[in-house]
């Protein structure tokens, strides 16, 4: 446009006014430290650039709930073998990652910096509200979990702190007294660094046990399939479709397709069955509900394109089209040997075609229900499997439930996934209607998505994180161990205060290390681009 020169992109500003806000932050911090103010307020810096608050409230409740010291003993030694489990794949996806950066080099396409923050309102993928109400639950009981196991293995806590930088709260800690931290048996203090991470992990697992119970409180407003897209090309029937008047009327992602012909479409199983009756070219009218009035019923005329034909056409127009027969010409014999290699796997996924398939043009399809089915995954109402196989896929699923907020923009169900929902006329879900029953889904959603995204990350094998300390104990253990067999097989033993001071220098450089690896993993795509 003529005066777009004028046009203002906040993001062209954000890394200078970040900068300029830290510059500001630490003549602050040096102003209020000269003048004595921070001993007033019992606070300290730390690295130079952290404000540590200190307070002493929660200690007496904290005593009180940490009686039953045999059952946080108990808990501390779970949490520690779940931790350890964690950090294995941690370090394996930091492996593959940092191998990955390595191969194909840094994104041309980084995500905004503002995506990287994980503070709420700043970030667009975390909403204000639900995102302080999440992150102050899970600090208060991760710091909580170390304060249990503290006081449960007899370690005296000085203060309950929470961590700043200028209005931005970096996280919180409960500092328990150093020398006996430092003198406490390893064991006891791996407990007390596990239980941080690993009560974080299990209130999500029981966040998600209570969004399995409410997502069957919900049902479709209208049952049927929807597609999140709408293939553009010739042989899609849905992109030329008409309606009863001849007019164009083409199908839209998120319209509820409700029939096909006579034929009640509910889930893919019933939709599958429906296309197999018909071929290519063949006219049929669909009944669909447009998603902007869900009130109103629609019948489309559409005539169904070629599976084949458009699947030969994508396949021929990409890069792994190749010359199998070797006759010195690439066609549909070459893409006739491609199904052939790959007709069970294609048939395991449901998308086999032979020529003259009836083909929609549909990408995406899932029920009317997809929005809260998605986010139970394995325990939705209609999936399959044995109890077993769900529990093992569950960690996996709420792994991805992580990426969530970034496909639905800031939200754990798409809008238009959700405005096909409503609560059960029974049950809880008569009981608290459709609006709350959707919070208590937004609720468990949000701290599911904190609480794990806080625990995993406490678990990076660098100090002064969880995982840094766990590491260091274990790799001191590991190398006790190694210390007896050399004892047994008749070797002279490394003496206990170097055995320590390479267990500091091994963990202190390689926290360094790690820490300036994954820096460069997030700076270089924004140089890059």
């Amino acid at each position: 446009m003529a005066n777009g020169w004028m046009e203002i992109n906040a993001s062209d500003y954000l890394f200078p006014l970040i900068l300029f806000s830290i510059i500001c932050w630490l003549i602050f911090l040096s102003r209020i430290q000269k003048n004595g103010y921070l001993d007033k307020i019992n606070a300290t810096k730390a690295l130079g650039f952290i404000l540590m608050l200190r307070t002493q409230k929660g200690l007496k409740l904290l005593d009180r709930l940490s009686k039953p010291r045999k059952f946080w003993r108990i808990y501390g030694e779970i949490s520690l073998w779940v931790c350890r489990a964690s950090m294995v794949f941690i370090i394996l996806f930091l492996f593959l990652a940092i191998l990955l950066f390595i191969i194909t080099g840094p994104t041309k396409d980084p995500m905004p910096v503002s995506t990287m923050i994980a503070v709420p309102g700043l970030n667009p993928v975390i909403p204000l509200g639900w995102g302080i109400f999440a992150f102050i639950v899970s600090l208060v009981i991760h710091e909580f979990g170390h304060g249990l196991l503290a006081r449960a293995h007899g370690m005296r806590l000085r203060s309950f702190g929470l961590l700043l930088l200028g209005p931005l709260p970096l996280g919180a800690f409960a500092e328990p007294e150093y020398d006996e931290l430092t003198r406490a048996p390893r064991k006891e203090r791996e407990r007390m660094f596990a239980a941080g991470p690993s009560t974080n992990i299990f209130l999500a697992i029981i966040c998600f046990i209570v969004l399995i119970f409410a997502s069957h409180q919900f049902t479709a407003i209208n049952q049927g399939m929807f597609a999140k897209g709408i293939i553009e090309h010739d042989e899609s029937g849905a992109n030329s479709s008409t309606n009863l008047w001849g007019d164009e009327s083409p199908l839209n992602a998120y319209d509820i397709i409700t029939k096909i012909d006579e034929h009640p479409i509910s889930d893919k199983e019933s939709f599958d069955r429906a296309m197999d009756k018909y071929s290519a070219g063949d006219q049929v009218e669909l009944t669909i509900i447009p998603i902007n009035n869900t009130n109103e019923i629609i019948i489309l005329n559409v005539t169904f394109g070629d599976a084949y034909e458009y699947n030969y056409d994508v396949w021929n127009n990409s890069d792994n089209r190749e010359d199998l027969n070797n006759d010195g010409e690439i066609g549909k014999e070459d893409f006739q040997l491609v199904l052939e290699e790959n007709r069970e796997f294609l048939e395991q996924m449901g998308q086999s075609f032979e020529p003259g398939d009836a083909f929609l043009g549909v990408s995406g399809l899932v029920s009317s229900t997809h929005g809260i089915d998605g986010l139970v995954g394995p325990f939705a109402p209609d999936s399959s499997g044995t109890l077993l196989q769900k529990v093992v896929i569950t960690p996996f699923h709420i792994i991805q439930l992580l990426f969530q907020p970034f496909e639905n923009k800031g939200t754990a169900m798409n809008p238009f996934e959700e405005s096909m929902l409503v609560a059960e006329s029974t049950g809880l879900g008569g009981l608290l209607g459709t609006s709350n029953m959707i919070l208590i889904v937004e609720l468990c959603f949000w701290l599911i998505w904190v609480n794990i995204l806080l625990g995993l990350t406490n678990l990076i094998p660098i100090l002064p994180f969880d995982g840094g300390h766990l590491f260091k104990d274990m790799m001191h253990g590991m190398i006790e161990k190694m210390n007896r067999i050399k004892k047994l097989l008749g070797f002279k033993m490394w003496h206990p205060l170097s055995v320590q001071n390479f267990v500091s220098k091994i963990s202190g450089w390689s926290s360094l290390g790690l820490f300036l690896i994954l820096f460069l993993m997030f700076l270089l795509p924004y140089l890059v681009s």
